[in-house]
């Protein structure tokens, strides 16, 4: 599916115009990372329900998924650890507090936040006992054309501002927000991405913990940091892979790429798949200034990550008829 994917993406990306912001490109630096430690699972939680999955969330005893394909009920909040069912809500219509067409970005806080393009609207959800609670409505803001601009993710950075990640046929880009304002207040453009090429190779996961940004690419042995200051946003190094998805001859070069980061007590953990599948068991973990500080191998594939609030990191791997939680307790 990758290769298919992969040819598709290069057709594609030589369609697009040349115009582009001109940005300086990343500085380098070397990864060194550790030799990998063998971690594994020390506990498993199954639900009995399939998830196509598109966001996730743990805080406290509770966990909510986001599941993308369902024309209503697409949050369901669980027990955690447990699978006992709590809550289930939501809509796609045209109603109101429906959703038109359903994103998934990074709230604060545990939360959830989902967005709906065609709606204009972002919606921030907290885990309740027995219920997901709506605690914030925010408008998305328009391009020059007076069309909703195209976010790929949205992230929040704190009460006010949020990190807008928008691709378009040309570039790809950041925007820092202030939503309730309807908009920008900061803006730059990835650099690793150049003209004539698709924005779908160089689709990355972002992810921010305090002033720093850290990015991983999802088609890309690669990672970047970059700092979040002042309505500021300024690349800092990059590690890693230094070749442009444009320039790969071989699929092999494909094989490895990143599947989920997340940020726990100043570090980022980064999930990542060594073998050109949606599925991954190295978890390499850097601190806020870009230093490897360990490397782990878990016993059990999973494709996405979270930490619960005991700090265990817990998997998450799709089957056919069911979920599965793994959780790993990690010694760094």
């Amino acid at each position: 599916m990758k290769a298919l994917l992969y040819t598709l993406l290069l057709i594609v990306g030589m369609t697009g115009c040349t115009s582009q912001e001109k940005t300086t490109d990343i500085k380098w630096k070397e990864r060194n990372l550790p030799e990998a430690t063998l971690v594994y699972a020390y506990d498993s939680l199954k639900i009995d329900q399939t998830f196509h999955l598109i966001s996730w969330n743990i805080k406290d005893n509770r966990i909510c998924f986001v599941t993308s394909g369902m024309t209503d009920r697409f949050l369901s909040l669980y027990e955690y650890p447990g699978n006992k069912k709590l809550f289930e809500c939501g809509k796609i219509g045209q109603g109101p507090g429906e959703f038109i067409t359903l994103n998934a970005g990074e709230a604060t806080d545990g939360n959830i936040l989902l967005y709906d393009i065609m709606g204009r609207k972002a919606l921030i959800y907290a885990l309740k006992s027995d219920s997901l609670q709506i605690i914030n409505r925010l408008p998305l803001y328009n391009d020059e054309e007076g069309l909703c601009k195209p976010f790929t993710f949205i992230t929040q950075i704190d009460r006010d501002n949020y990190l807008m990640k928008i691709d378009d046929a040309t570039a790809s880009s950041w925007e820092i927000a202030n939503l309730r304002e309807e908009k920008a207040i900061g803006s730059l453009t990835n650099s690793f991405r150049k003209p004539n090429t698709s924005y779908t190779p160089f689709d990355f996961i972002q992810c921010i913990h305090d002033t720093t940004l850290v990015v991983a690419y999802d088609y890309a042995d690669r990672i970047e940091y970059y700092s979040i200051k002042d309505n500021h946003i300024r690349p800092l190094f990059a590690m890693g892979s230094r070749k442009d998805q444009s320039e790969l001859k071989d699929y092999d070069d494909l094989m490895a790429y990143y599947l989920s980061v997340v940020s726990q007590s100043g570090y980022f953990y980064c999930l990542k798949s060594t073998s050109g599948t949606e599925s991954g068991n190295l978890i390499e973990v850097y601190d806020s200034e870009g230093k490897a500080v360990a490397c782990h191998m878990l016993d059990k594939e999973v494709s996405s990550v979270r930490f619960d609030s005991e700090g265990n990191l817990v998997g998450y791997v799709p089957d056919i008829n069911q979920t599965l939680l793994y959780q790993f307790r990690l010694d760094n």
